[in-house]
């Protein structure tokens, strides 16, 4: 079992699918990681040592990631908040930010809200 603070690597899976549970890595960052050390995008993460781990890990604290990635976002959000930001007025109320259409599109605009 691998850990990356306090995300579990999953081993059945390849490496830079694995990678992307970690907060803050995704698809690409993933796929680089695994290819800095050599891995090709189909190697798996449980044919891996403890040493390449390691040297992943220690890659990985360069990056802003998890803890640090989500007090960075929020930190954002409060500082938009007291500006008085129309896009976290639209956040809050679960509408689309980025100027998308809301007249014919209503319900999918507002599926993922959770009240």
């Amino acid at each position: 079992m691998l850990r990356f603070k306090e995300t579990v690597l999953s081993f059945n899976r390849t490496m830079p699918n694995s990678l992307k549970d970690i907060y803050g890595i995704g698809k690409q960052r993933g796929a680089y990681v695994s290819n800095l050390f050599g891995f090709s995008d189909h190697y798996s993460i449980n044919l891996i040592n403890l040493f390449y781990f390691d040297l992943i890990t220690w890659t990985m604290k360069h990056y802003i990631l998890e803890d640090r990635l989500k007090l960075g976002i929020k930190n954002r959000f409060s500082l938009y908040r007291e500006v008085g930001l129309v896009k976290v007025k639209r956040y809050d109320v679960g509408l689309p930010t980025k100027g998308q259409r809301t007249h014919s599109n209503s319900r999918t605009s507002r599926r993922n809200i959770i009240f």
